[in-house]
């Protein structure tokens, strides 16, 4: 919790191992803290993360366990925001996948948003990439856009998942066009962090870079076409890109 609060990547990846070694005794400690009467309250600062990440831990420590605490925790007096937090990380137990992918990848689509088979069907066109690499991927949730809870996607990482975000409104013309390239781009960009074995949640700028240059590559694959033809448009445009290129780097040297 401590590096959780403080964003130390460190402390979280060591003691995440740390905890899923402890066995029973990590499962009791673990326990204790869901005990508290503090999910009740307004949460404050870096207590609206804690709750997500414990049932998180708990779910790769011991999935009855896990199953137990989620129905206690549904009979309790939750506060809002961590009843959603709640109602997302049940799904692991509660719901059917809307689809698989990969042969063996379920992913599961939040019931909040627009036309789920539509977002299954999109998933399951990129997961079919030239050269996309899923063998360390274990699930794929697609949840509701909510600024509040966009830390779950780092911290599933510790347990090989990919967290998506998506509209629940209906969307048209190009922001619809653009909704789908930017999901689909980050995407391509979790899978990246899980072939490059990434597992500080995306807070290392080399790793984020990384993550982003995979991403790129599995967009230009997913169009062959279209690249293809932009680089024959662009061909003809390579001596005057480069002296730009080399004219800009002039300018900033001259000016320092």
């Amino acid at each position: 919790m401590r590096g959780i609060s403080t964003d130390h990547v460190e402390t979280v990846r060591d003691a995440w191992r740390e905890i899923l070694q402890g066995g029973e005794s990590s499962i009791r400690e673990v326990q204790s803290k869901l005990e508290s009467s503090a999910w009740s309250e307004n949460p404050r600062g870096p207590l609206a993360k804690y709750l997500g990440v414990l049932l998180s831990i708990l779910d790769e420590l011991d999935k009855p366990t896990f199953e137990k605490e989620v129905e206690r925790l549904r009979k309790s007096n939750l506060h809002p925001l961590h009843s959603r937090t709640l109602d997302i990380l049940s799904r692991r137990i509660l719901e059917d996948p809307a689809t698989h992918v990969a042969d063996k990848i379920p992913v599961f689509v939040a019931s909040d948003i627009y036309d789920r088979s539509a977002v299954a069907r999109n998933i399951e066109t990129w997961s079919k990439t030239k050269g996309l690499s899923l063998d360390n991927v274990t699930r794929i949730d697609v949840i509701a856009s909510r600024p509040e809870l966009d830390y779950l996607g780092r911290y599933n990482l510790f347990f090989s998942g990919i967290i998506l975000t998506w509209p629940t409104e209906t969307s048209r013309g190009v922001k619809l066009w653009w909704q789908h390239l930017n999901a689909e781009f980050t995407f391509y960009h979790e899978v990246g962090h899980h072939v490059s074995g990434h597992i500080e949640g995306g807070q290392v700028a080399e790793q984020e870079k990384e993550a982003d240059e995979y991403a790129r590559s599995m967009m230009r694959n997913s169009r062959p076409v279209l690249t293809m033809i932009g680089r024959m448009l662009l061909w003809p445009l390579r001596p005057l890109l480069k002296r730009a290129i080399a004219s800009s780097r002039g300018y900033r040297d001259d000016a320092t």
